[in-house]
């Protein structure tokens, strides 16, 4: 009788000490923390600095560039790994007990060869090329600003091995000025002829000879997860209790 005593107090206080561990767990669980680094050539709304939120909470990330500059990638990095948007406005719901690491990229514009001279960068073309893998493109990877961008053709250039694919263009809204526009064009040379005014990133997509790239999916192991494992762990041990209870 002594014994069984023993036992149950033992597997209570492991019952309990699970119920604890998983409400601390929750508690954690209940903000995001999103650190903004300090950025050269731009802004960011939210500003640099720490914030928290909300587990759940939509937070919409919005990079401004300087005059002479353009905006090029966010870089959403977490304890999982990391993740380039190239949309200057982004919305993304965050997880409680997740700290991200959110850098806005600016660069400097140039003119590209054969480029038209630019004396007003608010009313200039922006184009944005992305570096790709599997090769490069003309003009090179680089933010350009166009007085003139109805000449202006991107050229996809494959590694040997590689094979040029498509192109992946974001930019602030589908209309590309009012121009003809599919966001994964296949042209090679493409033809920009984009609306002024306007930012748009452009990237060449290539891939293995003879082969495609499928998308792989993670799996999450959720907080929701955690709390499940452990209500099984306290049904275990209540078991355990009822049949030292019966013996």
């Amino acid at each position: 009788m002594m014994k069984s005593k023993k036992i149950f107090a033992l597997t209570l206080l492991m019952s309990l000490l699970v119920l604890v561990a998983v409400n601390a767990s929750v508690k954690a669980a209940g903000q995001a923390t999103v650190i903004i680094p300090d950025t050269v050539g731009g802004s960011t709304d939210p500003a640099a600095g720490t914030h928290t939120y909300d587990d759940g909470t939509s937070v919409t990330f919005t990079a401004t560039a300087d005059a002479g500059f353009a905006f090029q990638d966010w870089i959403f990095a977490t304890p999982d790994g990391a993740n380039t948007v190239t949309d200057a406005s982004i919305t993304i719901p965050v997880t409680g007990g997740v700290t991200y690491t959110i850098q806005a990229n600016f660069v400097p514009l140039q003119i590209p060869p054969n480029g038209a001279a630019v004396t007003n960068f608010a009313t200039a073309a922006t184009v944005v090329v992305l570096t790709s893998a599997g090769g490069t493109t003309s003009p090179v990877p680089g933010a350009y600003a166009l007085a003139d961008a109805t000449s202006l053709e991107l050229r996809a250039i494959p590694d040997n091995g590689w094979t040029f694919s498509h192109w992946v263009i974001s930019g602030p809204n589908l209309s590309h000025g009012g121009y003809p526009f599919t966001a994964t064009p296949t042209d090679n040379p493409y033809n920009v002829n984009h609306g002024y005014g306007n930012r748009f990133a452009y990237q060449a997509v290539f891939v293995p000879t003879g082969t495609t790239e499928p998308t792989p999916s993670v799996p999450e192991f959720s907080s929701t997860a955690a709390i499940g494992i452990a209500l099984v762990l306290v049904a275990v041990a209540f078991g355990t209790i009822t049949y030292r209870r019966k013996k």
